[in-house]
């Protein structure tokens, strides 16, 4: 994805109000102790997509709901463990976590249906069947884009 511009500030004001009803919660606030790409945690992983998907979905002028787009895109990753760590069993981790997040998304958060398949599909192709929604194809590109992104800024650092 390009750099984008600045947000316009009703923009800004949209997306900050949409992701503090999340991000403020007391299960949200656990993802920063998870490490998820590098040293980037799971936190910070999923509001950058979140943002991403935003701005994608602006600049392109999509058609979508941008309240469930924010909402889908911060909770993609919602599990509460270190997939890092095989000895405590997180193997197939990639395969499995979207139907985890989506699980403790639907309990913590009382997302959408729609909602749901934006989150069960973020992996494709490791998921096999791809996003159903534009909103669930935004949310697949611009996370492979943070994860890239992620890994970039680690191997900067070292």
């Amino acid at each position: 994805m390009k750099k984008s511009k600045k947000l316009p500030e009703e923009s800004l004001i949209f997306f900050k109000n949409e992701i503090h009803k999340i991000i403020d919660t007391e299960p949200f606030q656990k993802l920063k102790n998870y490490r998820h790409h590098g040293n980037v945690s799971t936190y910070t992983h999923t509001i950058a997509v979140a943002y991403l998907s935003f701005c994608f979905a602006l600049r392109h002028r999509s058609s979508v709901d941008l309240s469930a787009l924010i909402r889908s895109a911060l909770l993609h990753d919602l599990y509460f463990y270190d997939w890092h760590d095989k000895t405590k069993g997180f193997h197939f981790h990639g395969y499995k976590h979207p139907k985890i997040a989506m699980k403790n998304a639907v309990s913590l958060y009382h997302i959408s249906q729609r909602e749901q398949r934006h989150i069960k599909h973020h992996m494709f192709p490791l998921t096999l069947i791809p996003p159903t929604t534009k909103e669930g194809w935004i949310i697949c590109w611009c996370d492979k884009v943070a994860t890239w992104k992620d890994y970039r800024r680690h191997q900067k650092k070292h």
